[in-house]
């Protein structure tokens, strides 16, 4: 009976389909670095990340949700700004996964900033209810945790990610770079840049014009390619708008 039994067993494992791991990109890997291994202000940081560049990846999300659920009733103004862009980031997704998560946190925050960020991206989340919905303790913050203390990243990016080491750290090559992602991003990634140049827009002259783009950064790096930064004006946020990949790039303007 038990050789039948163990029979049955390993059939059905051959003859289940494998479920693919789902690789992630080194943004979405350095975004979770973040949320695992830091406070309020690097959680902060992590969610306007995934908001602005509008990131989707579920395992990213996940651990965002995690990190809502175990914290969202935090009343300092640090946690209550950094809940408030966690509800937004997922809340852009419009994953109905996470439609639980953020009516759980409308209900029962006790701070009324983050109850009303939940309710607002509720509204981005389509009609009915998940198969699946996320649920509180998917995600083993801690062991993560424990995986990035020990210097592991808790969810490494694709080994497909062109990287290197350069003095004891990981840089990336310039294809791991989405428009939207902020200069100090760029940095984290592919470290500095071999040159910068600038200038500023046609947008800068017109003194009606109060919006963005009145300047350009760009980051010039030998072999790869060029970064073009857009900023925001009477603001020190400068943005990707553009990668231009060219493995003939000199580095210098």
């Amino acid at each position: 009976m038990i050789r039948k039994i163990i029979f049955c067993i390993l059939i059905t494992g051959l003859l289940m389909p494998a479920i693919p791991a789902i690789a992630i990109t080194p943004a979405d890997e350095q975004y979770i670095n973040q949320m695992v291994g830091g406070g309020f202000s690097s959680l902060r940081r992590a969610s306007q990340s995934i908001y602005r560049n509008r990131v989707t990846e579920r395992q990213v999300l996940d651990v965002l949700a995690e990190k809502l659920l175990q914290t969202y009733n935090a009343s300092d103004k640090t946690g209550v700004d950094a809940l408030a862009w966690a509800c937004k980031a997922l809340g852009q997704s419009s994953d109905i996964r996470y439609k639980s998560v953020l009516q759980a946190v409308k209900k029962d925050a006790q701070h009324a900033k983050t109850r009303k960020y939940a309710n607002q991206s509720l509204k981005s989340m389509p009609a009915g209810e998940a198969e699946k919905p996320y649920q509180k303790g998917s995600v083993n913050l801690k062991a993560l945790q424990d995986k990035l203390n020990k210097g592991q990243s808790p969810v490494p990016a694709s080994k497909n990610s062109q990287s290197k080491q350069i003095s004891g750290e990981k840089r990336y090559s310039l294809s791991s770079i989405r428009e939207g992602m902020s200069i100090q991003e760029v940095n984290s990634l592919l470290g500095p840049p071999t040159s910068t140049t600038s200038h500023i827009t046609g947008k800068s002259f017109n003194p009606f014009y109060y919006g963005s783009d009145t300047a350009r950064q760009i980051y010039l790096y030998k072999g790869q390619g060029r970064i073009f930064f857009s900023n925001k004006r009477y603001s020190n946020a400068w943005r990707v708008i553009e990668i231009e990949i060219n493995p003939g790039e000199t580095g210098y303007p």
